[in-house]
């Protein structure tokens, strides 16, 4: 084996301080100082120059220090004179290293801030891992949420740059209220990145990410660092949606009881199905499920203990009472005379968590005003036409065929037959045309067919923006059949991004369902509140109560001017919570949610309750 030589050992002890940075590069340079005054203050003490070491010494270091001093020398001793003009060059090439050094270890540890490479130090913060188109849904939501609250943060943590993300961010929200947005970026699943991020110091953390897999990977790398873990709070939770109904499982498994795990297309296939049948429930969900408005909260009230769900409905001038919540969850409209025990909370619709207020004026429910009789309705057959096809599709007809009357008709527009299991349905009769559904003439014959409800669905084969913009053409093409042909005829349509909505709008349809936009507000009303989860559940769920619309006039007389109290009493006594109503007027839908109980106003028969019922 070679020998290696002093001056390679050296070279490589130089190379390996040089990495050290630049507190390494100054303490060197220091260093290299001090030796060289030293040896200078002994040339001069050799010179014969007037005075000991330390002073010599000294008169060294303030030469490399400052170069003027040399003008204020005597000449009486030139070996002295030489050794300062040595030191004063030597002070001028020391002084430029050293402002190079500082320069650099400047721009680097600028270059590192820009990057997002520092910890955060913030404490009951929330942290959301995934930069991606559904980011701006979530931050606006989130920052709705903590608008009542100071001195809120929220850490986003991408694979994109600090500052991309940031310009990005800036240019999508104006107000951001409350809220500090801080972003980090690296590799999402790896430990530094989640310290980075003070994951541990949060109150929730939400996985923003398409791709199911790395999804279940991010819910694993926070598990497992969160293990052992010094928690600034134990009930920290994960928050995470997943599209295939194969992984909801693993992904629940690899949260390890700290992930509430979101199974999209459950979900938006439930949405899609109940507003099809019942035109501008999305709206009502939406409502339910944003900041933006009224929201559901969970509320401790012990002056209401022992009270029953009935008599707690008309307490409240300007909330909704859900349901109640109790030791093993929530109840969404249980009976009317389940009472409020102790540690019950009571599930409120109202403005903000604990704005609710006792009603101080008198509750007049006008007792003549309440329809006597529940008018009996013989189930009629509906007709769904659908155009498109994805992979909800089956999902979407299973939840229908739970609502609708025997040998309700669906006729299924593709461009290539769907395999469907037609025998497992109880009320639907399906039929598959084979078309790319946007044919103006077939339409315009499928039409005059007779339909009630037409559905409009993604396609899965095209990118987001080309998808949508079949739908809109679509919607076109509907709407100039309906108008030419004086066909009364409801639309439903899916869409992939939200900024198209405002296209779709011009059209007048009805429902727009954007999956993508619905699931992003869920989470973010899971991320803040972790039971909300089976509540949300149960309203989407055909089991139990769900969300309906029924005519108003089962309730109450039309046509003259009736408050909410007399609704919400009309309704708890068929066992229905009323929510709200919907007019239609001069060809627009108006859908109002908690409405304020003592206002009056006058409905036409046409006007729909909205309310929580069993069927």
């Amino acid at each position: 084996m070679k020998k290696r030589t002093l001056k390679e050992r050296l070279q490589y002890k130089f190379d390996n301080i040089m990495s050290k940075g630049s507190i390494a590069l100054i303490g060197l340079l220091c260093g290299i100082t001090v030796i060289v005054v030293g040896i200078a203050g002994l040339v001069a003490v050799f010179s014969g120059k007037e005075g000991n070491y330390a002073e010599l010494t000294w008169a060294s270091l303030m030469h490399t220090m400052d170069p003027g001093t040399l003008a204020g020398n005597e000449l009486d001793n030139l070996v002295y004179i030489g050794v300062l003009t040595v030191m004063t060059l030597y002070g001028i090439f020391v002084t430029s290293i050293l402002i190079g050094i500082i320069t650099t270890g400047f721009e680097e540890k600028l270059k590192q801030l820009r990057k997002g490479t520092s910890t955060v130090l913030e404490e009951g913060h929330t942290v959301i891992l995934g930069f991606n188109d559904n980011i701006y849904t979530l931050l606006n939501e989130l920052i709705e949420a903590n608008s009542n609250h100071k001195n809120c943060c929220i850490v986003v943590a991408g694979t994109q740059e600090k500052e991309v993300m940031e310009e990005e961010i800036a240019a999508h929200i104006k107000d951001f209220k409350t809220t500090r947005i801080i972003c980090r970026s690296g590799p999402l699943t790896q430990a530094h990145i989640l310290e980075r991020c003070a994951v541990e110091r949060s109150r929730s953390v939400i996985v923003n990410l398409y791709d199911d897999a790395e999804t279940i990977k991010a819910i694993l790398s926070l598990t497992s660092f969160l293990k052992g873990r010094q928690l600034y709070r134990e009930d920290l939770y994960i928050t995470a949606a997943i599209e295939d109904e194969q992984n909801v499982v693993a992904a629940r498994i690899a949260g390890e009881g700290r992930a509430e795990v979101i199974y999209v297309n459950d979900a938006i296939s439930r949405i899609i199905a109940h507003t099809c049948r019942q035109p501008g429930l999305s709206n009502v969900l939406i409502e339910l499920f944003d900041y933006d408005g009224d929201e559901l909260y969970f509320e401790k009230i012990p002056e209401l203990y022992g009270k029953t769900l009935k008599e707690l409905l008309n307490l409240f001038p300007k909330a909704v009472v859900f349901g109640i919540r109790k030791a093993d969850g929530p109840h969404m409209n249980p009976p009317m005379d389940t009472r409020l025990e102790e540690g019950d909370e009571v599930i409120l619709l109202e403005e903000d968590d604990g704005s609710f207020a006792f009603g101080t004026e008198e509750i007049l429910v006008e007792e003549e005003l309440i329809a006597k009789e529940s008018i009996q309705r013989e189930p009629v057959p509906e007709k769904l036409l659908i155009l498109g096809s994805n992979s909800m599709l089956s999902r979407i007809l299973a939840e229908y065929d739970c609502y609708v009357a025997k040998n309700s008709g669906v006729k299924i527009v593709t461009g290539q037959k769907v395999e469907l299991d037609v025998t497992g349905y109880r009320n639907i009769v399906i039929e598959q045309i084979e078309s790319d559904g946007v044919n103006p003439g077939l339409l315009e014959e499928l039409v005059l067919e007779g339909v009630d409800d037409v559905l409009i669905l993604s396609s899965d084969e095209l990118d987001p923006e080309a998808s949508d913009a079949q739908t809109l053409l679509q919607l076109i093409f509907l709407r100039d059949i309906a108008e030419k042909k004086q066909k009364v005829f409801t639309i439903t349509s899916e869409m992939k991004k939200s900024n198209n909505q405002r296209l779709a709008a011009q059209i007048r349809v009805e429902d727009l369902v954007i999956g993508s936009n619905i699931v992003n507000l869920i989470m973010t009303q899971i991320a803040e509140n972790r039971e909300l989860q089976l509540l949300f559940e149960d309203i989407l769920d055909e089991e139990g109560s769900e969300l309906y619309m029924k005519p108003i006039g089962d309730y109450v007389k039309t046509g003259v001017p009736v408050n909410f109290y007399t609704l919400t009493e009309s309704a708890s006594r068929k066992g229905h919570i009323a929510v709200g109503y919907k007019q239609v007027r001069d060809g627009r839908t108006n859908i109002i949610t908690n409405p304020q109980k003592s206002e009056r106003v006058v409905y036409d028969p046409e006007d729909y309750l909205i309310v929580i019922a069993e069927d």
